[in-house]
């Protein structure tokens, strides 16, 4: 899919490795300027050199997407020196406490780390943005969550219920922002190749065997390129008209309602 995202600037979260990469690289060969965002840089240069070698611009603004002061921050370094934000992509936010894992496995005092890393890190991120959004009257929000809150899948149980916090606020959202033009759709996804959080999950986590006979389920394939295509086109001109809907790309593996 090719579209026209000239003049437009993309701040993305999670951007130096796995899904969150290749969303940035994908927006930027159509186009847009970039800020990349990690905790740490990392190979936040690397992502950067590919980026301005497509002859984009691109930043590196470092925050910890749990933490609202931070992120408050990197949005403000991002409008002071890319001089706006157009378009937000919310990816990221996962720890080492968000392996899956079976409730009874579940520490309960790590409950909340799943609610800060996969939802109130998406509604940090939108709050940030949201006044200098609607002061242009314009922009897209776009967050990724897991088809976990929309489908049960043991092994995330707290997830699921954390990503269907997600799915709702989404709906919210996009009704309570359409009055200043800005748009809020949220991409679920599920077992995707050639990502790190895979890796992660099927070396060392309880419910490895789970995600692996998921993949062996999946009647299409799914990459990280797959997921940075649905990103651009909710980024795109072409999706004007969506807002507050839930797209799963996860390769026919379920059919969430």
């Amino acid at each position: 899919m090719q579209v026209n995202l000239e003049g437009r600037v993309v701040l993305v979260t999670g951007a130096t490795k796995g899904v969150g990469r290749n969303i940035a690289l994908r927006l930027a060969e159509n186009g847009a300027s970039v800020a990349i965002n990690a905790r740490q840089p990392g190979p936040a240069g690397e992502v950067i050199q590919q980026i301005e070698a497509l002859g984009q611009k691109a930043i590196f603004e470092p925050a910890d997407i749990t933490d609202y002061q931070e992120v408050k921050r990197m949005v403000a370094n991002v409008i002071q020196r890319l001089g706006k934000i157009d378009i937000l992509v919310v990816s990221g936010g996962a720890t080492e406490e968000l392996k899956p894992n079976f409730f009874y496995g579940i520490n309960p005092n790590d409950y909340t780390v799943y609610v800060k890393g996969q939802w109130l890190s998406r509604l940090y991120c939108a709050r940030a943005v949201l006044d200098h959004m609607i002061e242009r009257k314009c922009g897209k929000i776009i967050f990724l969550g897991t088809d976990g809150g929309r489908w049960p899948t043991p092994g995330e149980s707290i997830a699921g219920g954390v990503g269907a916090a997600l799915v709702m606020s989404t709906k919210v959202l996009a009704k309570e922002f359409a009055r200043w033009q800005i748009r809020v759709n949220t991409i679920c996804i599920t077992v995707t190749r050639d990502t790190p959080g895979l890796e992660w999950v099927l070396k060392d986590s309880p419910a490895a065997k789970i995600f692996q006979r998921a993949l062996e389920r999946q009647p299409f394939p799914v990459t990280s390129d797959d997921v940075a295509e649905a990103v651009l086109f909710f980024a795109s001109n072409e999706s004007d008209q969506i807002t507050g809907q839930i797209l799963s790309v996860n390769g026919g593996l379920s059919f969430p309602g």
